[in-house]
């Protein structure tokens, strides 16, 4: 089957991007992509390092703008499509950073970030509260996929959760734009491949928004963590073919899963360090 990520610019006209975006999804489609990912929140200009109330104008209900074009690429195509909101929740003055999946136009899976970041001038804490669910696995009919976004990546205990509960697939909405996360940025995704012996499909914006220059880099890993398809500077779209039987493969010759020992990291989930 074949994998895609998404890259894309989001303009200041949220139409306007959510057409763009569109238009790629079609591409990727017209490839033969079976599940493609979205940027985080790919439809509206990210946060800026200092605080802004009218940021909050941008929030939309899940049923929104955003979600209704990747609900209906997704049934068009009868893909699946893992696309990342600002959500407005039903409770007021709620918002949370969300990914949906959608497979066949179905609307399978919200999972709202859990862990958000108040540094390298993104300030998520003064605008989303945290979810409070563990990253969901979807059977897609070809296979399991599982989200998780972003800031994200740096905790090794979420992407490994998604393969316990069966994942070949991880998706990784982002925006990345910081020097120092650019330096490591590759190199944790391939290690989220290798060490849970999965694709993964990593989606980041690109280009200048404010004072951040998003670096895209947005690409497909393989489970031996093989760069499989990577796009270029500009909007586009990374379409990899896989197989996946890599991944049973993968988890045979490298058996992480196999050797865990749980009853040895009690100390993971204690609150803080211990001597």
């Amino acid at each position: 089957m074949k994998l895609a990520a998404l890259q894309l610019q989001a303009s200041a006209d949220r139409t306007e991007t959510i057409g763009r975006a569109a238009d790629l999804i079609d591409d990727a489609a017209g490839q033969g992509a079976r599940i493609l990912l979205l940027p985080e929140l790919f439809a509206v200009p990210f946060v800026q390092p200092e605080p802004d109330l009218e940021y909050f104008e941008l929030a939309e209900r899940l049923d929104g703008p955003s979600n209704r074009m990747a609900a209906e690429r997704s049934r068009q195509h009868g893909m699946t499509i893992v696309s990342s909101i600002f959500e407005a929740a039903d409770v007021p003055g709620v918002y949370y950073n969300t990914a949906c999946t959608y497979v066949a136009g179905e609307l399978r899976s919200v999972y709202r970030k859990s862990h958000l970041p108040f540094s390298n001038g993104f300030p998520e804490k003064f605008y989303f509260q945290p979810g409070g669910s563990e990253p969901e696995v979807v059977d897609t009919g070809e296979t399991r996929v599982g989200t998780i976004i972003c800031y994200e990546r740096h905790f090794p205990e979420l992407s490994r959760i998604v393969a316990l509960r069966g994942g070949s697939v991880l998706c990784v909405p982002v925006a990345s734009a910081s020097a120092p996360m650019r330096e490591v940025f590759q190199l944790e995704l391939r290690a989220h491949a290798v060490f849970n012996g999965m694709f993964v499909i990593c989606s980041n914006r690109v280009g200048k928004e404010g004072v951040k220059d998003y670096f895209g880099l947005s690409a497909v890993y393989g489970p031996d963590g093989d760069v499989l398809a990577e796009a270029g500077g500009a909007d586009g779209v990374a379409v990899a073919e896989v197989d996946l039987s890599l991944v049973e493969l993968s988890r045979r010759k490298r058996p992480f899963l196999r050797d865990r020992r749980p009853e040895l990291y009690a100390r993971l989930t204690t609150m803080g360090p211990t001597a």
